[in-house]
């Protein structure tokens, strides 16, 4: 009885340990790659990105795949004028684990267009107050250039936001 009964709870602990998760810190890293380009003119598809490499705990076990997608949070600005730059920052949101839960992530890049304001004030007032008094302040209106991001750009510091339990 007591070859028995230790069997069947040696059988129940095998199980039992197979239920309990991996540990996905938080604060953990990954690299995020940006896999389309961002303008932040455009607003045609939205941009996609992928985790870079896996994320593997200390024993070795995948937890987020390499190549997994990651949701993006996108906010631009278009370059207007008197010169001012356009604008992109890209925030990474969420990804999804082996196990199919959704991962938090904290992470961004961003990127702005060169600034021209100086030569759509100085030449739109020069112009306007001596040669061209009505064509002049036209110069006014030129823009600023806009924010590129390219694509196969790297996020290097991406960051886990919470404690996750990883089921294999």
């Amino acid at each position: 009885m007591i070859k028995k009964m230790s069997c069947v709870m040696a059988l129940l602990m095998l199980n039992l340990s197979m239920f309990a998760g991996t540990p996905l810190s938080r604060g953990t890293s990954l690299s995020v790659r940006i896999t389309s380009s961002i303008n932040s003119k455009s607003n045609g598809n939205p941009p996609t990105a992928i985790v870079e490499n896996d994320v593997k705990d200390q024993e070795g076990s995948i937890l987020i795949k390499r190549g997994t997608p990651v949701q993006l949070q996108i906010e631009k600005k278009k370059a207007r004028g008197c010169g001012k730059a356009g604008y992109v920052n890209v925030k990474c949101v969420s990804t999804t684990a082996v196990d199919g839960q959704n991962i938090s992530l904290e992470g961004n890049i961003d990127s702005e267009g060169d600034n021209k304001k100086g030569l759509a004030i100085g030449l739109g007032v020069g112009l306007g107050l001596t040669f061209l008094p009505f064509v002049g302040f036209a110069f006014l209106a030129i823009k600023g250039e806009q924010a590129k991001i390219q694509s196969n750009t790297i996020i290097p510091n991406v960051f886990v936001m919470n404690d996750y339990n990883i089921t294999k």
